[in-house]
């Protein structure tokens, strides 16, 4: 898994000087959040409520949830040193849809960021997989005549 700048500025956001150990950090199982930390498994609830604080300072928002902390940040463009490899068909269509259908409409949130943040963490297959469900819908969008989210069009490009 590569690093990104999103992922590297949580691990520096989480000082493990007072906990057991550094949180986990894992992509979150939620679509409308980007990360979850095992944050309030490892200190105090008052300790808990400092570290939110903290994060929400550096503009992240956070929602704890049984063991876990689900992090979500607002994102207009993918995070620096997010894809290494060239992207493939699938992304070039949404590249290529989104050039040719400019007038776009604001979604309520950022669930299709937050899918090809995580994808390209995972690696090709799984971002390829999620720019072919966009194109998906996307094309149903469009035969409905109805507008194609405003996604920052440099989400579709890669290591390029």
């Amino acid at each position: 898994m590569k690093i990104n700048a999103l992922r590297e500025e949580l691990n520096s956001l989480f000082a493990p000087e007072n906990s057991r150990r550094k949180p986990a950090v894992r992509r979150s199982l939620r679509a409308e959040w980007i990360y979850a930390a095992d944050l309030p498994e490892i200190i105090t609830g008052e300790q808990l409520e400092i570290a939110c604080r903290k994060l929400q300072e550096a503009g992240w928002e956070t929602f704890a949830e049984g063991s876990w902390l689900q992090l979500r940040k607002g994102v207009k463009e993918p995070p620096e040193g997010w894809l290494d490899w060239m992207t493939g068909p699938e992304a070039e269509c949404c590249r290529s849809l989104l050039k040719r259908h400019p007038e776009h409409q604001q979604e309520n949130d950022q669930r299709i960021e937050y899918a090809l943040i995580k994808a390209g963490e995972e690696g090709p297959k799984a971002y390829e997989s999620v720019c072919r469900s966009l194109h998906h819908d996307w094309a149903e969008r469009l035969r409905k005549k109805q507008k194609l989210p405003d996604v920052n069009i440099m989400f579709f490009k890669g290591g390029e």
